[in-house]
């Protein structure tokens, strides 16, 4: 028999317990860039055949934005808490400084 607990508190939850599945993903997001006439009118070939000559060489290595995916097992008031706050905002401290 498989068993699950919940992850933020950490509770047993018995088959005849509800339990809530929560998946979160983070990506970066880029807008795409918009082409000018000053873009289209240049000739671009040669730029072009210079970044496939390092990619297939290796000398250039395009960065990836970071990307996380994250699977939860919630109990019924930990998920109604997350709904409530899916951010934990209620939950930071929240610090106010003199005015020195």
């Amino acid at each position: 028999m498989i068993h699950f607990t919940c992850d933020l508190c950490a509770k047993e939850l018995v088959a005849s317990d509800y339990r809530f599945v929560v998946r979160i993903e983070s990506h970066a997001a880029a807008e795409p860039v918009a082409l000018t006439e000053d873009d289209l009118d240049q000739d671009r070939l040669e730029e072009v055949s210079e970044m496939l000559c390092e990619l297939e060489s290796g000398i250039r290595e395009e960065e990836t934005p970071p990307r996380a995916n994250f699977r939860f097992d919630l109990c019924p008031e930990c998920h109604s808490r997350l709904c409530r706050d899916p951010l934990g905002k209620d939950v930071m401290p929240k610090l106010h400084f003199s005015e020195n």
